[in-house]
């Protein structure tokens, strides 16, 4: 039997990083060229050059027309000619780092600029990110998108399935076609090019013969290593920054003539490619390959795994804008425009897009020059500054909805905001004016009441006046530079309800005990305890914890592990295997080495290396801090030369914060690191004693199980690392108990089995510190993964700082046992932005303040939604006013394996209904009566 013609979609593209080892304005330099350029080609008849794909993404778009506006009518033209395809995209991001939330708005975004052109390429095109996440298909459905074409992530299974493969999310039930590119995304880059690849690809000088070479070996290539089974296959003529070939369509005639009856190339585009693949697949009797779970493995490319960790202050800063965004500004900006407020849909998406600019994966990984990383923090200071803008006018809307009254004249109004959808514990920081009063200027202190008392809610104050002090107060049209008394300090929160709550501030001193057992401290600072969970400090920097509940003790936790760091921005590695610069690639290695200069901190047996000390911070019955203080000396660097840790030494410093509140069953912690030594990598370590083959890791909008241990595959072109990521928390369990390891937004881990006890460790990686953006290779990667360019600010010297935690529980981690929550929620708590909002106006020019005019009607409390049902409840996404201004989006997700079904009520809405994540509504699903199946997203709108 005759074998058909194999027909290959050729499909011309490019990929554009907006900064990588240039910076953005010298890529958009060269961007304004190749848009020039490639506009021609697209409207000249003669070139016989009918479409052009421009990465999925439409940033790009922006980038060129802030230069050339005038050519936003051409671009229209070719997109609804079906000439340029654009979108689904803004930027092309990683997957990992921003997680979910941040995808959706970068879908959004990318649909509603495309609409502006004339309409998406609908395909979901992932080219060149570092793996791809477990929900990425519902996402991707989530905006109408059925496809999934790839080149990073994939097993070796994907080769044996023939590269396509129903990719299913975590619900079990929503699918793409997904098809792995063959091999990648620039397969016939510079076709034609191939003995002199400098070339700009705009020349007619191509090699014929070449090019006929290299399509040949793509398809020896499809038989032999991708056992590709489809009629239909897509190449793509394109690659990072290459300009468009306008030799494509005489190679393709050329290549025609060549494989005459093996192959026919066709000058196309991702959709027709699609097109033509689902009625194969829609032929076919045998069902497709399914896939379930992550795409993270390094067969065929390598995956680069190692940016979870690059240049973590860049991961820290953006948690905290989203976090702003999501669970401060959002919320209140719904709530208030529903309740008569400005509309500032525009100005949040300008914050957004800050934020946004900064996702593309050679962005938020870390892996580009230094002055790539530099035009990111500008764009994290410019979301921060827009941001507090709509803060404050959001405050100052929101207070005219409260009755904000009080008996006492002096009682000073405050609105607790909890955007969670459970009581929310913790300590939020006050800071602000007062009127110069008697009473205020001699109390001692002040005390705290709920204006409409709830159960289990109680709040203790610790706050002090201070003598009047200058300051600055915007208000509409100019300043008030006046002196007034500052009211600074802490209140104490125990189980604040979900919404808006107001509570007053009063002259006295607050001697309230809290609902809970009291934590005790030691006179000394060696121990303390609330009842639930005992922390007891060793001389050496560690600690152990005891569950009081059940007896369970963790030993000699908080290990400080530091190793030496041969790698670079994309990966760590331990040393001793270097590649020679220029060689590009080295052998394999049949076993994953281990490092050759790993320091252990409790261990360091040299004189004068450690100086270690502990102290109390803080000791209150609601909230006491114990202080470890710890500096260390260690290698300045890395030797490359002779592959060991330099003999000269300098003092790093860490410093941990350990705070325990009254009826909590975690333990906090605040840990600052002083970096001044390059070429290494510092982790804080939790030994567990729990035997197990799996841990289970936090991840966008998801719960992983994961195994710790990845087998050394040498023929693959990366071998799986140890390291992985996690949001929110890590956890190891056996069928009693369990150990999390909690840590706020975008994290590294590994488990491995202990090297300080029984059963896994948990390692946290806490800085990573590399001196190039690529390098040749090393032991955890044979190759380089881009210019060998150095990058002396992955380094990352100097102070950084994070939040992080360790939780005890019973059970399984989406139990509610512990405080009646699961570990997802009790991290999610520890993660989420609970705010204060000001209830005083602000001072005029005399320093005087205008009599609040309490004239809301919302009473003392205000809920903007709620969840009625069993526990664990769904977890809390976003709350943001609709982009067509018509209600509110609110988004809930379920990583449990149970389906939850309850009732979703408002103080504001009436009603409720289902829509997509475009917030476009699903036909019949208007109802309160919700549900969130087993690993699903939802998402509502409320009018």
């Amino acid at each position: 039997m005759t074998k058909p013609v194999l027909v290959a979609h050729v499909t011309p593209h490019v990929h554009w990083d907006r900064a990588w080892y240039l910076p953005f304005q010298q890529y958009r330099y060269r961007l304004i060229e190749f848009v020039d350029d490639l506009l021609d080609l697209l409207e000249d008849e003669d070139a016989e050059y009918p479409s052009f794909e421009f990465d999925g993404q439409t940033v790009v778009l922006e980038d060129y027309l802030e230069v050339k506006p005038e050519n936003k009518s051409r671009i229209e033209a070719l997109v609804k000619a079906g000439k340029l395809g654009i979108g689904p995209w803004y930027v092309l991001p990683d997957e990992f780092i921003v997680g979910g939330e941040a995808l959706v708005r970068n879908l959004q975004f990318g649909n509603r600029i495309s609409e502006e052109f004339g309409g998406r390429t609908d395909i979901g095109y992932v080219p060149d990110p570092f793996g791809h996440i477990a929900q990425l298909p519902a996402i991707l459905k989530g905006v109408g998108l059925d496809t999934f074409l790839f080149t990073r992530g994939a097993g070796q299974w994907v080769g044996e399935a023939g590269c396509i493969f129903n990719w299913t999310a975590s619900d079990g039930k929503t699918s793409v076609l997904a098809v792995k590119q063959t091999p990648d995304y620039p397969c016939l880059m510079a076709w034609g090019f191939e003995e002199r690849g400098l070339d700009r690809k705009d020349s007619p000088n191509v090699n014929i013969e070449t090019a006929m070479g290299r399509l040949q070996r793509l398809l020896d290539g499809l038989e032999n290593t991708y056992n590709w089974q489809a009629p239909v296959v897509q190449f793509g003529n394109g690659s990072d920054h290459t300009h468009p070939q306008p030799t494509l369509p005489m190679l393709i005639k050329e290549a025609n003539k060549h494989f005459e009856g093996q192959i026919e190339l066709r000058h196309s585009t991702f959709v027709k490619f699609f097109d033509e693949l689902k009625e194969w697949v829609s032929s076919k009797q045998d069902p497709l390959v399914e896939h379930i779970g992550e795409l993270h493995q390094g067969w065929d490319r390598a995956l680069l795994s190692g940016v979870f960790s690059a240049r973590l202050y860049l991961k820290r800063m953006n948690d905290h804008i989203m976090r702003l965004l999501q669970d401060q500004i959002e919320p209140l900006a719904a709530a208030s425009w529903s309740l008569g407020g400005r509309v500032r849909q525009k100005r949040l998406q300008l914050a957004w897009r800050e934020v946004l600019r900064n996702h593309p994966h050679d962005d938020i990984c870390g892996c580009s020059v230094d002055s790539t990383h530099l035009d990111m923090e500008i764009r994290f200071r410019h979301a921060q500054e827009i941001s507090a803008m709509l803060l404050d006018d959001l405050h100052a809307e929101l207070r005219q909805q409260f009755d904000l009254s009080h008996d006492n004249e002096n009682a000073i109004p405050l609105i607790l905001h909890n955007p969670t959808p459970r009581p929310w514990t913790g300590t939020l920081n006050i800071d602000g004016v007062l009127p110069d009063s008697v009473v205020w200027n001699d109390s001692i202190g002040g005390k705290i009441e709920i204006a409409n008392p709830v159960e289990g809610f109680s709040a203790q104050a610790e706050v002090m006046t201070t003598a009047p002090l200058w300051g600055l107060h915007i208000h509409d049209d100019r300043v008030a530079n006046v002196e007034l008394p500052r009211l600074r300090g802490t209140l104490n929160i125990s189980g604040l309800p979900s919404g808006m709550n107001v509570v007053h501030l009063l002259p006295g001193l607050d001697v309230k005990e809290p609902e809970h057992s009291p934590v005790n401290v030691h006179p000394d600072g060696d121990w303390m305890e609330n009842g639930l969970i005992k922390v007891i400090l060793r001389d050496d920097g560690r600690f152990d914890l005891i569950d009081l509940e059940n007896g369970r003790t963790w030993m000699g936790l908080g290990v400080v592990e530091d190793d030496e760091d041969a790698g670079d921005s994309y990966d760590h590695s331990p040393g001793g295997h270097p590649i020679p610069v220029g060689d590009g690639k080295g052998p394999s290695l049949e076993e994953r080495p281990d490092h050759i200069g790993r320091r252990v901190l409790h261990e360091d047996e040299e004189e004068n290396n450690c100086i270690i000390n502990a102290d109390i911070e803080k000791s209150s019955p609601w909230s006491s801090t114990l202080h470890i203080h710890m500096e260390w000396r260690l290698p300045k660097r890395f030797n490359d030369t002779i592959q060991e840790r330099s003999a000269d030494n300098d003092w790093l410093a860490i410093d941990h914060y350990l705070t325990m509140r009254s009826g909590s069953h975690f333990l906090e912690i605040e840990s600052s690191i002083d970096n001044t030594c390059n070429d290494h990598r510092l982790r804080f370590i939790l030994p567990s004693g729990i035997e197990s083959d799996s841990v289970h890791a936090g991840a966008a909008f998801d719960v992983i199980e994961r195994p710790w241990h990845f087998p050394h595959e040498s023929s693959w072109n990366q071998p799986e690392v140890p390291t992985q990521h996690f949001s929110q928390f890590v956890s190891v369990q056996d069928e009693q108990h369990g150990l999390a390891l909690l840590c706020p937004g975008s994290n590294e881990y590994e488990a491995r089995q202990s090297k300080y006890g029984s059963g896994l460790d948990l390692c946290l990686t806490a800085l990573r510190s590399v001196g190039w953006l690529s390098r040749d290779g090393f032991a955890w990667r044979r190759n380089r993964a881009g210019p060998c360019f150095p990058a002396p600010g992955a380094q990352c010297q100097g102070m950084s700082w994070f939040r992080w935690g360790i939780l005890p529980y019973e059970g399984d981690w989406s139990e509610a046992s512990t405080d009646g929550m699961a570990v997802h929620e009790i991290a999610e708590m520890l993660a989420a932005q609970a705010n204060l909002m000001p209830g005083m106006p602000k001072p005029q020019l005399d320093a005087s303040f205008d009599e609040v005019e309490y004239i809301g009607d919302s009473d003392r409390r205000l809920q903007p939604w709620k969840l009625i049902g069993p526990e664990p409840k769904p977890l809390f996404a976003s709350l943001k006013p609709c982009d067509d201004e018509n209600g509110a989006a609110l988004r809930l997700w379920n990583p449990t394996n149970q389906d939850w079904n309850g009732e979703l009520l408002s103080d504001i809405w009436t009603e409720v209904e289902e829509c997509n994540l475009l917030e476009q509504a699903i036909e019949g699903a208007r109802d309160s009566q919700v549900s969130i199946p087993a690993g699903a997203i939802r998402t509502f709108r409320l009018y």
